[in-house]
C-alpha cells in the first residue's frame, strides 16, 4: 500500500490537472459510469460533523472519510481534515492511503474552477468571502481559469485576512493585486466572480438581486441541510441555478430551500454535468446571474484520487508498506 503524505499530494498534481480530472468526473456522472452510495454524516457535537464517501469508478474504489468541525474555526486545526483510500475495483487490494486534507482543497477548488471555466474566462476581478484553506485554492483555481487582475477578499474575523493574503502569495507566487473589502457589498459590487467558502448557516452575501446582474457566484461552503451561504434574491433573480449533485436537492440548505420555498422552479436546477455533455437546452444571458452550487460526490474523490495514486507512482513518491 502505497502512503502519500500531504506534500506527496501538492508535489502530484497540478491545479489545471484537478480541473480536467473533475471535467471527466461530470461526464462521468452524466454517464451513469459507477456505482456511489449516500453520503453519511455522523453529527458528533453541534455543527461538527464526521462524513463517509465511497464510490466505484472506472478501476477504483475510493472511500474518504471527513470531519468539518465549524469549532476549529480561528485555531490552528483546519475546519476539514479527512484521508482518502483507494481500493482496486477487481480484487479489492488497498492501493493507497492519502492525505485527504489537501485533496479535498484541490478538488473542491478544481469543481469550482470547471464553472469558470464554462461561465467566466474573460472575468477581470474575484470576490472571496471566507479565508480558510478552501478559499486559498478557490483563489488558485480562479487564477488558473480566468484573467483575473483584482481579487477582493472579505471575512467575518478580518484580523485573519493579512495572513490569508500573505499564504496566498506563497501559495500562487502571484503579485496579482488583492484587497480587502470593507464588507460583502463592497465585495459583491466589484467582482466578476463571486465565491463564498463559510460553513454559515445564514447567507453571507447581500440579498440585493441587482447587485448581481451579469455575475457569477459559486457557492462551496454549505454541505448539510441546516447551512446556508446563499440569499433569496440571487435564487429569484437567476434564470437557471447549476448544480454538481442530484443528490444535493436532499443534502444541501442551499438547495433544499430555494427550491422548497418557491425561489427559483426546480425545472431550472439544472445538473453541470447536463450542461458539459450537451444535454442542456437553455440559453444562458449573460446579463443576468449565474449561480452554481458544489455539494461534491464521492465519484470526485474516487477519480482524483486514483490520479493522484497513479502519478504518485510515476514520480516514485510516498512510502510503500504492508500491513
Amino acid at each position: 500500500m502505497l502512503i502519500l503524505s500531504k506534500k506527496d499530494v501538492e508535489q502530484s498534481i497540478t491545479m489545471n490537472e484537478a480541473i480536467d480530472v473533475m471535467e471527466k468526473a461530470f461526464v462521468e456522472y452524466a454517464k451513469g459510469n459507477y456505482v456511489m452510495h449516500e453520503r453519511l454524516f455522523v453529527k458528533v457535537k453541534e455543527d461538527d460533523t464526521l462524513l463517509i464517501m465511497t464510490s466505484a469508478v472506472g478501476y477504483s474504489i475510493g472511500t474518504k472519510i471527513v470531519t468539518s468541525y465549524p469549532s476549529n474555526t480561528g485555531t490552528e486545526e483546519p475546519v476539514t481534515q479527512g484521508f482518502i483510500t483507494v481500493n482496486d475495483r477487481y480484487n479489492g487490494k488497498t492501493l493507497s492511503l492519502m492525505d485527504g486534507t489537501l485533496l479535498t482543497a484541490i478538488k473542491t477548488a478544481a469543481v469550482s474552477g470547471v464553472a469558470m471555466r464554462v461561465f467566466k474566462q474573460g472575468a477581470k476581478s474575484v470576490g472571496l468571502v471566507g479565508t480558510g484553506l478552501q478559499g486559498l485554492y478557490q483563489l488558485i483555481a480562479a487564477l488558473e481559469t480566468t484573467s483575473i487582475e483584482k481579487i477582493y477578499v472579505y471575512n467575518r474575523s478580518q484580523k485573519k485576512i493579512p495572513a490569508f493574503i500573505e499564504e496566498f502569495r506563497e501559495l500562487s507566487g502571484s503579485d496579482v493585486e488583492v484587497i480587502i473589502a470593507e464588507n460583502n457589498v463592497e465585495l459583491v459590487t466589484v467582482s466578476d466572480i463571486i465565491i463564498t467558502a463559510t460553513t454559515s448557516n445564514h447567507p453571507v452575501i447581500p440579498d440585493e438581486a441587482d447587485l448581481y446582474d451579469g455575475k457569477l457566484v459559486i457557492g462551496v461552503g454549505s454541505f448539510n441541510k441546516h447551512m446556508r451561504e446563499l440569499p433569496e434574491a440571487l435564487f429569484r433573480s437567476a434564470p437557471y441555478y447549476f448544480i454538481d449533485s442530484e443528490k444535493g436537492k436532499e443534502e444541501c440548505g442551499d438547495i433544499i430551500d430555494p427550491i422548497a420555498k418557491g425561489w427559483i422552479d426546480e425545472n431550472r436546477v439544472v445538473l453541470m454535468s447536463e450542461l458539459l455533455t450537451n444535454n442542456f437546452t437553455g440559453k444562458i444571458d449573460a446579463n443576468k446571474p449565474i449561480v452554481f452550487k458544489t455539494v461534491s460526490m464521492a465519484l470526485f474523490d474516487t477519480l482524483i484520487g486514483e490520479y493522484v495514486y497513479q502519478k504518485c507512482k510515476q514520480l516514485n513518491l510516498g512510502i510503500n508498506v504492508d500491513l
